[in-house]
């Protein structure tokens, strides 16, 4: 990169950090649906427990409960669940090493006095 110019490798920086940015934000995405997934999962078995502690629930709560649960089975919440820490332990190994990346391009910057 030292056959760049100052001025085009500052905008390679910039356009490098846009990517660490997207990156980023598709990581923290990641995270929240599978603290989404954790939260729904625990939704599903405090109601299958509650369901199988008192079996006379009036229809009103059946339709509560379904309307907060999607029809996912309680299986197929779990597949997806691993599927995004894959995805999430993927996604984290490339952010860090885009991070490390662009802290290295950004020392080459010299310094702006």
């Amino acid at each position: 990169m030292t056959h760049l110019s100052q001025p085009l490798l500052k905008k390679a920086i910039l356009a490098k950090e846009a990517h660490w940015e997207y990156q980023r934000l598709s990581l923290l995405a990641t995270a929240w649906k599978i603290e989404e997934l954790k939260r729904q999962l625990s939704l599903m078995e405090g109601f299958e427990k509650e369901k199988k502690e008192s079996l006379d629930g009036t229809s009103q709560d059946l339709e509560l409960f379904e309307s907060l649960l999607s029809l996912d089975t309680s299986a197929k919440v779990h597949a997806e669940h691993e599927q995004l820490l894959c995805i999430y332990n993927d996604d984290n190994l490339k952010f860090s090493t885009i991070n490390d990346h662009l802290n290295h391009l950004v020392h080459q910057l010299p310094s702006e006095d």
